[in-house]
């Protein structure tokens, strides 16, 4: 497992290149669609690439891990609520740092892809990274089948409450919310994460416990592969939308801006975990589990609802692609240095 996260980084930035400089094979494979038949909507590449990912990570999950920490509901509890007010707390907080930047749309753009950042459940990944760190393998497991389960309503408060405090009457970032308020309606945000999140988990996890262990663990090292190969394409795809545009029309001041308050607002969604796991005196592993259930978004989903929603406005995905790669970096950074164990009580 840590050879597949050393690795993962690396193809990333690769994916990432690629994009930068052939953009076209991504942005065809990015608008290609399959009609629903009986109604209106269409199935994308990146949809479908989405499932697949929440599927595979379904088939990760053991059920036993899930009633290890049935016994323990606060900690699980505290991991989810945290994740689910992160856009509702940092969000402001970013916005109100903006302010002074002089290209209001560009301010807008930087919101609204944070937003989708922040709003999206806590990522499969998390699992991976806190289980090379020494954290609790089934409380993280627990948290992120826990926030996914949630998100259909999570996800979408985030967003409307979200949108409110950094609209024309919070803070001012947003000049305008309507898009943000469908996005937050039942048939935006609220049926992409059950059809495209909740029920390709459900599915996996359904398809583990029928399998069997001996078979799971058989047939893992191709569930692997086949989750990593998904990555790596859909990161492409994603990549594709915004980085080609940004060499053909090139804001050096905006990737710099974009660039900066990813990483500033990743850092600090880190560092709410570990210090909330103080604040509540978790021991070492449940600590750190703790705090890469708070430090790591489902960006993939977050890029795939950026591209249908925010088509026109390419430049929002910019901030969500510089996260995903800056939110490993900093897993790697956060997963060498556990917080201490909580001090005795005199």
């Amino acid at each position: 497992m840590g050879t597949v996260q050393r690795w993962l980084l690396p193809l990333m930035m690769v994916c990432y290149l690629l994009a930068a400089v052939m953009p076209r094979p991504g942005e065809v494979l990015r608008i290609v669609s399959l009609r629903l038949p009986g109604s209106g909507g269409s199935v994308t590449m990146p949809m479908v690439l989405l499932a697949v990912m929440l599927l595979t990570a379904g088939l990760g999950v053991r059920a036993r891990d899930l009633c290890a920490v049935v016994g323990r509901p606060l900690r699980l509890a505290s991991g989810v609520a945290v994740n689910a007010l992160l856009p509702v707390v940092l969000l402001p907080v970013a916005s109100m740092c903006l302010r002074a930047w002089p290209d209001a749309a560009e301010v807008e753009c930087l919101a609204v892809g944070l937003l989708l950042v922040l709003a999206m459940p806590i990522a499969g990944g998390a699992a991976s990274w806190g289980q090379n760190a020494g954290g609790n393998v089934p409380l993280v497991v627990a948290m992120v089948v826990g926030s996914t389960l949630l998100s259909p309503v999570t996800v979408p408060w985030g967003l409307a409450v979200a949108a409110a405090l950094v609209g024309p009457a919070g803070v001012g970032s947003l000049d305008d919310t309507a898009r943000l308020d469908g996005l937050a309606g039942t048939a935006g945000a609220g049926a992409f994460t059950l059809a495209l999140i909740v029920l390709p988990c459900l599915a996996g996890i359904i398809a583990r416990a029928m399998l069997g262990e001996r078979r799971a663990a058989r047939i893992a090292p191709v569930i692997k592969l086949v989750n990593i190969v998904n990555i790596l394409l859909l990161c492409y795809i994603n990549a594709s939308g915004a980085l080609g545009q940004a060499l053909s029309h090139p804001d050096p001041d905006f990737l710099v801006l974009a660039t900066s308050v990813a990483g500033a607002a990743c850092c600090l969604s880190f560092l709410v975990g570990r210090w909330i796991s103080r604040w509540t005196r978790c021991d070492t592993p449940d600590g750190i589990s703790l705090t890469f259930a708070t430090g790591m978004n489902n960006t993939s989903a977050a890029a795939v609802l950026a591209a249908s929603w925010f088509a026109h406005r390419p430049q929002v995905l910019l901030p969500i692609l510089a996260y995903s790669l800056l939110q490993k970096l900093a897993a790697n950074m956060f997963g060498t240095r556990p917080p201490a164990p909580p001090a005795a009580l005199s």
